[in-house]
């Protein structure tokens, strides 16, 4: 009984919230490259990888209205404290969501003399890692730059052109790599070749650079055709037997979806969303599998990691334990910009109170919500 009832709240509240959503696809499908400055003083709009135009505007009237604590506290608060931070080039550890906050925070400040610091300051920090960064080949550990690249995506269009050059060098240096070593992580079929087709769809998208996204356009397909199984699995939960990987992928499938929707419109987007495998499996499919436990974990079981195919996993401090959905929230987090639905399952796990403004990334994919 208690799984019907969990099944019927989240019918009837998709129903609103993708009906809520469908304008606003159709209307970002045709941002334009460039728009006059939006409530609040914000900085004219380039493409960029965290958020549409509509997005921007969206965040300047959250800045200009009630919501101001929320946004200093999200966005300001963490730039103005990475102002005084020496970039530390051995581990990203939090430094990739600390940019990311500089550049929004340069992005969105009311009256531009202000807002200098912000740009300046994310400027060297990426200078910086573009001085001694070269990629490797654990994807996993180099995920910690996507939060970075995607600074960079925001600010790119008003760093000068020498800064620029030396910034863009460092991406094309890891694309190559990338691209060049493709067999090592195609082979693997896991939650490393998502990563690196993350990590290729968002600097061909800054680089505006067409050989790096035939190759990852391609190489999606690909990975479609050996990552996902029948009924919606993944070879990340079928290998490790376990919903924190088949969640830990998805979350790099999210951020490539949303990459595509806001360079290329939302129809582009849908499309790559919606592709399906040889055996006629999409993405949705993957989510849809995994709804039961997420909504209803009491009466949908899963003990993780217990056939495993990587034996490191039974140290881990949730082997053998029943799969918690709280622990893959980050994920869902993600999936919100293309999955409205996840927002209901959110309700669900953290409470039907939480706010839009609970984290920066559930902030950001919800921008086009009316919440």
């Amino acid at each position: 009984m208690k799984k019907l009832i969990y099944s019927a709240a989240i019918a009837l509240t998709v129903c609103t919230i993708s009906c809520k959503k469908q304008s606003v696809q159709q209307d970002r499908s045709s941002d334009p490259l460039t728009k006059t400055q939006g409530i609040g003083d914000t900085a004219p709009f380039t493409k960029n990888l965290v958020f549409s135009a509509t997005g921007l505007n969206k965040i300047a009237s959250d800045l200009a209205g009630p919501n101001q604590g929320q946004i200093q506290k999200l966005i300001t608060n963490p730039a103005y404290a990475a102002l005084t931070k020496t970039p530390n080039t051995t581990t990203v550890g939090t430094q990739g969501t600390e940019l990311k906050c500089l550049a929004m925070q340069y992005t969105i400040s009311p009256g531009r003399d202000t807002a200098t610091k912000y740009l300046d300051k994310a400027k060297a920090n990426l200078l910086a890692w573009a001085a001694v960064n070269s990629p490797s080949g654990s994807t996993p550990t180099e995920a910690a730059f996507i939060e970075i690249f995607e600074a960079y995506s925001i600010i790119r269009a008003n760093i000068p052109d020498t800064n620029k050059a030396t910034i863009d060098a460092w991406l094309k240096k890891t694309a190559n790599y990338y691209i060049s070593n493709a067999s090592g992580f195609t082979s693997r079929k896991n939650n490393w070749e998502t990563i690196r087709l993350n990590i290729l769809f968002d600097i061909g998208y800054i680089l505006n650079d067409t050989a790096i996204l035939t190759h990852v356009k391609n190489a999606y397909n690909v990975q479609l055709n050996a990552n996902l199984f029948a009924g919606g699995k993944t070879e990340d939960y079928v290998n490790r037997d376990a919903f924190a990987y088949h969640a830990y992928n998805l979350y790099f499938y999210a951020r490539a979806l949303r990459a595509v929707s806001l360079y290329e419109g939302q129809t582009a987007g849908n499309t790559l969303l919606n592709k399906t495998n040889n055996i006629n499996v999409s993405i949705p499919n993957t989510v849809t599998f995994w709804e039961p436990y997420l909504i209803d974990p009491v009466n949908n079981v899963h003990i993780e990691f217990v056939n495993t195919g990587w034996a490191p996993d039974k140290t881990r401090s949730d082997y053998n334990k029943p799969y918690n959905p709280s622990s893959t929230v980050y994920v869902l987090d993600q999936l919100a910009y293309s999955f409205p639905q996840v927002i209901d399952y959110e309700k669900i796990i953290i409470g039907a109170n939480t706010t839009r403004f609970r984290t920066l990334e559930y902030y950001l994919n919800t921008l086009e919500y009316n919440l």
